[in-house]
């Protein structure tokens, strides 16, 4: 229960300053991620020492549901949570890619991840794929996206998709 923990105001932090969420969401652990996330939504965007974020912590550890927690509970939406990069210019993107956690790549892609944005060193998320097979399948995962993207604006340009279109029956027809 979000009541019985106490006082976030002053944040217990370790010598990496990472508080009690950036050690839930390395080691995987929901239901604690949740509760902290709960308690004190204000440390979701919280950078340790190096910058890194509770996402870019789960992401390196493949850590998909803590991932989808963080992205929900962010109080300033997934955008911006998704946004941050660590001193090095690294998101949560690279840090999945790196690692190879295809799950978590398509999780963030799907938030709205940008995989594109480049660290300090000009590299994409793309370029740091730990394998090739897990290079063909960002691309197919950022190409998805982008066809997506698509068809939504094209939808929206033209007006249609998202509606129900009512027909009435005629006279003497049955369902």
């Amino acid at each position: 229960n979000p009541k019985d923990v106490p006082s976030l105001r002053t944040l217990p932090l370790n010598e990496e300053y990472q508080t009690p969420l950036h050690l839930a969401a390395a080691n995987g652990h929901t239901e604690i991620v949740h509760l902290l996330c709960t308690a004190c939504p204000s440390c979701i965007k919280r950078g340790d020492v190096r910058g890194r974020d509770a996402l870019m912590l789960a992401s390196k550890e493949g850590h998909d549901t803590v991932v989808q927690i963080l992205l929900t509970f962010s109080p300033s939406g997934p955008e911006a949570l998704l946004e941050g990069a660590d001193v090095d210019g690294n998101t949560a993107l690279h840090f999945a890619s790196s690692n190879g956690h295809l799950l978590v790549l398509r999780t963030l892609l799907a938030a709205g991840a940008d995989s594109e944005k480049r660290n300090v060193w000009s590299w994409t998320p793309v370029a740091y794929s730990a394998t090739v097979q897990a290079e063909v399948y960002f691309k197919g995962l950022v190409a998805e996206v982008e066809r997506r993207k698509a068809v939504r604006r094209e939808a929206k340009e033209k007006g249609t998709g998202g509606a129900v279109r009512i027909v009435s029956l005629g006279e003497g027809e049955e369902m």
